[in-house]
């Protein structure tokens, strides 16, 4: 399984295939190190995705806390990958699921993982426009910031505290956070965590101004946010600030500050590569161009709006999600069938069946999607395959004919200077009366055997056959066949039907002089009698049906 994650994705750093099997015996400690290194060099995340995987799958219930912990972190590490890298939801939950879980058996407490969950369900919220998504965001802010605050994580307690502000924001107001936000105000400002802080009771503030109609206000405490701020280290909460405060200035319809303000953020989000971040951003921007009544600029940035939410708003994803939720669900329920069926077996059998054969019907179904989706992308990796070897062959014809025209130039310069020569025209023929071949004779017969077949449409003909191209080449069937047999390992009939497959694949991909043809049109024009004996032979060279490579080659045109 990880192979195929850390391969099948974008960039490809890894080392050879027999060096990455070698990985899966090093030790935790080496593997975290390597990802680790991966992970934080701005680049490919292929090494640090394949390493942490390897980690986590090596879970064991007897394993020790630190351990466990190693194994926790690993899938936090996968679970920050696909989110910010690879935007695969269902990747996440199954991430954050499974470090819950480990978190849970070993008993540890990590902020971290409630604040991964609120990520993910706040940004699936905000791409579907789901409040109920919303909601379920603002109760798992509140649970790691709850939780960071226990176990003294400075960290995630000061994230969380952004976060549970401004969704409680959203979420209905301040008053709803009201007591954890007095244990908060009771954390000291000292060391490394007093800027977060200071901002975060600064946000909290901006946020009394709006809700007192205070606009102003609200506007110079995202000032003094942005001066406390102003570094790289807090790109993120620079771009949030500048969002925060263009809302501000449109709820004063001072929609061009609002514009000037966001082209900021804009900018940070696009230079960061922060798709999330563009995509409220260009949202934003249609909103308030559209307010100006400048439809122009309305109608860019509702685009780039579309265009970037097309790439990722996945509903299958989302459904994925969904579905992994309630298979998760069914682990819960499954055990609390488990203490009805003490008291009540009959029933409680009739239930367990029926949801098992739910599950695997869920299974199964997940199953055919995913086959098929390997399965056209292993058509199309077939397609390419072909379209890459008739261009070598074709390569190769034009190679071989160039030194044919060579030969052929040299032999006539020969003729010509001795006339004896001229008499004997078919002397080839005297050559092979001899029931055995020599090996320069045979690579002389092949040559004429392939000068034949690249260049004579006849082999297209119904009526082409073995005694035609024996004729043709200049020698007797059984010798034309005997070469073929030993360089192709093939008889005849293949070896001609492989020529006019490859001719028949090139018609596919032609859309100016066959691009009205039907199957059955281009099997007849490249020789086949029978449509079934055309789509035999095309599975058996392609790999592929004829209609699945016509319709690759139409959608390739």
């Amino acid at each position: 399984m990880f192979l195929v994650l850390a391969t099948g994705l974008p960039g490809h750093a890894l080392p050879p295939s027999r060096e990455r099997s070698k990985w899966l015996d090093l030790p935790v400690e080496q593997l975290l190190e390597m990802a680790d290194k991966d992970f934080t060099n701005g680049g490919s995340k292929d090494t640090a995705l394949m390493c942490y995987t390897i980690v986590a799958n090596r879970y064991e219930s007897s394993m020790s806390k630190k351990q466990k912990t190693q194994c926790k972190d690993a899938n936090m590490r996968l679970w920050s990958i696909y989110f910010y890298d690879f935007y695969d939801y269902p990747k996440c939950f199954d991430c954050l699921t499974r470090a819950l879980e480990i978190a849970s058996e070993a008993d540890i407490e990590d902020a971290n993982i409630y604040l991964g969950f609120g990520c993910m369900y706040q940004t699936i919220s905000e791409e579907c426009d789901n409040y109920d998504l919303g909601t379920t965001a603002f109760k798992y802010y509140q649970q790691a910031l709850a939780t960071g605050m226990k176990t003294h994580d400075d960290k995630h307690t000061d994230m969380a505290s952004t976060d549970v502000l401004s969704m409680a924001h959203v979420q209905g107001g301040l008053p709803q956070i009201e007591d954890i936000w007095q244990q908060y105000l009771q954390l000291p400002e000292q060391g490394e965590t007093w800027i977060l802080r200071r901002y975060n009771k600064m946000l909290h503030q901006a946020f009394q101004h709006i809700d007192q109609h205070r606009l102003d206000d609200a506007i110079k405490t995202y000032d003094q946010q942005l001066q406390l701020i102003d570094t790289t280290q807090y790109s993120r909460l620079i771009y949030f600030t500048l969002v925060e405060k263009a809302k501000v200035q449109a709820l004063k319809h001072d929609y061009r500050s609002a514009i000037s303000t966001l082209k900021q953020s804009e900018k940070i989000a696009v230079d960061l590569e922060m798709k999330d971040c563009k995509l409220e951003v260009y949202r934003m921007l249609a909103q308030y161009y559209q307010q100006l009544g400048d439809h122009s600029a309305r109608e860019h940035y509702y685009n780039q709006y579309t265009l970037l939410k097309d790439t990722l708003t996945n509903y299958q994803q989302l459904a994925s999600v969904n579905e992994m939720e309630f298979r998760n669900e069914l682990k819960g329920m499954e055990k609390e069938m488990d203490e009805i069926r003490q008291h009540r077996e009959v029933m409680s059998l009739v239930t367990l069946v029926s949801l098992g054969f739910l599950l695997v019907l869920l299974v199964l179904l997940y199953l055919v999607y995913r086959k098929n989706g390997e399965l056209t992308r292993s058509n199309q990796s077939l397609y390419e395959k072909n379209v890459e070897m008739l261009r070598a062959e074709e390569e190769e014809r034009r190679m071989r004919r160039q030194l044919q025209d060579k030969e052929a130039h040299a032999a006539d310069t020969l003729l010509h200077s001795d006339d004896k020569e001229d008499e004997d025209g078919n002397e080839d023929n005297v050559k092979y009366k001899s029931s055995h071949l020599s090996e320069d004779d045979k690579q002389q017969l092949l040559s004429r055997i392939l000068e034949v077949m690249d260049n004579n449409d006849e082999i297209y003909s119904p009526d082409f056959s073995l005694e035609r191209l024996a004729m043709l080449s200049g020698s007797k069937y059984k010798y034309v066949s005997q070469v073929i047999n030993e360089f192709y390992q093939q008889n005849f009939n293949n070896f001609l039907n492989s020529y006019r497959i490859k001719e028949a694949c090139k018609r596919m991909g032609d859309m100016e002089h066959y691009g009205n043809y039907t199957i059955e049109a281009i099997s007849e024009s490249v020789g086949f009698k029978s449509r079934s004996t055309f789509v035999t032979s095309f599975k058996r060279i392609t790999g592929l049906t004829p209609s699945q490579y016509q319709r690759m080659a139409h959608k390739g045109s």
